[in-house]
């Protein structure tokens, strides 16, 4: 299978080096200005034959990569964060162009299988009287706040426990709602990515947290979810769900 990373940064480069390559050909590295790119551009002949893209790239940059890639007929994996509000406008995209995108807040393995078990414990816990709250940790080169890994979290905690009704964002200066999902979020150094989930009872807490030691497992999910949309071969807009059925 030939790979084009669109984003030649820390992620980008990541597949790039990934052992989850195997025998996967990386036909293009495209990036404006990143050392060891390929190509500036999006087009047919910077591609050099791809069969599929995988995008880390920028929130205001993703729609228009996505269009351009779909007009040549390439499907792609996004695991770009920060763009979800054109959602509907990347579902006529892909529809018009007859070509598949999968997207996530986050492609680690590790990561879905942790928003499994968030929703599980969030449904044994509703109506136990507990509250609930997220915290995040990133970089400080992350271009969001909070990490799309956290809103996606936070859509399961709303989903699965009626006791939190709509998300807030921090809110040091006054009290927190007791109907309202409070996502906190930090930038420090040089951190790959922690989540907390925290549900607290007069009693007791249970605190859910995932960590990256490193961005190998997120490379390596990108690169095994490109091995799906190429096979699975149908337009449309497909979640992580879709990918790895849970």
């Amino acid at each position: 299978m030939k790979i084009a990373i669109i984003g030649y940064g820390k992620m980008g480069k990541a597949v790039a080096n990934s052992p989850r390559l195997g025998s996967h050909e990386i036909s293009a590295k495209i990036d404006l200005s990143a050392a060891g790119a390929t190509a500036a551009e999006i087009s047919a002949e910077n591609l050099n034959g791809a069969e599929v893209a995988i995008d880390f790239t920028h929130p205001d940059s993703v729609v228009e990569n996505i269009r351009q890639l779909a007009e040549l007929k390439v499907p792609i994996v996004v695991g770009t964060t920060g763009w979800y509000e054109k959602l509907e406008e990347v579902k006529k995209i892909a529809a018009e162009n007859s070509v598949g995108v999968l997207y996530a807040g986050n492609l680690s393995i590790g990561v879905q299988t942790f928003y499994a078990i968030v929703e599980h414990t969030a449904k044994l816990l509703t109506g136990k009287n507990f509250d609930a709250a997220i915290r995040e940790i990133h970089h400080t080169g992350k271009a969001d706040a909070p990490s799309g890994t956290a809103r996606e979290i936070a859509e399961k905690v709303l989903a699965n426990f009626p006791e939190k009704k709509a998300i807030i964002l921090d809110n040091a200066e006054q009290p927190v709602p007791p109907e309202k999902l409070q996502i906190s979020s930090a930038r420090i150094g040089k951190v790959v990515g922690v989540h907390e989930v925290i549900f607290d009872s007069e009693h007791d807490s249970i605190r859910l947290e995932h960590s990256g030691k490193n961005r190998g497992g997120y490379a390596g999910g990108a690169i095994a979810a490109a091995e799906w949309l190429v096979k699975k071969n149908e337009a449309g807009v497909f979640t992580a769900k879709d990918w790895l059925g849970f």
